[in-house]
């Protein structure tokens, strides 16, 4: 970027994090974390290091705004697919399943924000980021607790539950080249399924346990 100036202000510094965001997110469906440094999304940019360094100190910083945007995009949707709930649990599950089909560069995000993108960034940062991170739950607990009949709190851990096993499942089912040509070489079967019908089958039975506890409680209550 020839023409490149310095933003001053907030809007334009929010302008200069969302094309890096940008650059990173294309670097980042095209190759794995490790070969992606703040040198390939300044060349990416056609910027300079030192003016990439004005806006994000880590590349960590760049991933994790990006995993915020992207969950929330994940959570929206989810809460928007599901509002009508309580539904039956076969439904739903295939529901929350495809859904998060949609969103599998997120699962990709997911799966390396504890080892990696949490653990170079300041504590301010990563605080900012556990507080987004809660306020963006409310409308797809209040989805898993209507279906379930659950509170809040067990809702929520219900959505971690769910949020934590979906990355797995699609590296499971979208392996590299390099890893199905190894399996190959090793004599190990072909992956077969898909990740939509096994993720369905995981939140099914999670949803249908947590509503048969739910049920149970509330009958030890009544009794």
């Amino acid at each position: 970027m020839a023409d490149y100036m310095r933003a001053r202000s907030p809007e334009h510094k929010q302008e200069r994090m969302g094309a890096i965001m940008a650059a990173a997110d294309e670097l980042f469906a095209e190759r794995p974390y490790h070969q992606i440094t703040m040198g390939t999304i300044a060349e990416r940019l056609g910027w300079s290091r030192s003016n990439l360094y004005k806006y994000a100190a880590t590349q960590e910083e760049v991933f994790l705004a990006l995993h915020s945007t992207k969950n929330r995009a994940w959570v929206e949707e989810l809460a928007a697919e599901l509002a009508d709930a309580p539904m039956p649990a076969a439904e739903f599950a295939r529901r929350w399943a495809e859904t998060t089909e949609r969103h599998g560069d997120f699962l990709r995000y997911q799966e390396i924000i504890i080892a990696i993108i949490e653990s170079n960034v300041t504590l301010e940062r990563l605080t900012a980021f556990k507080r987004d991170f809660a306020q963006m739950l409310p409308p797809v607990t209040g989805v898993l607790a209507r279906q379930c009949g659950i509170g809040e709190a067990t809702a929520g851990d219900l959505y971690l539950r769910l949020l934590y096993q979906a990355p797995g499942l699609w590296n499971h089912f979208h392996a590299a080249e390099r890893t199905r040509e190894a399996m190959r070489a090793a004599g190990l079967p072909e992956t077969t399924g898909s990740f939509v019908d096994a993720y369905a089958d995981f939140v099914r039975t999670c949803v249908e346990d947590a509503s048969l506890n739910a049920a149970e409680q509330r009958n030890g209550e009544n009794t």
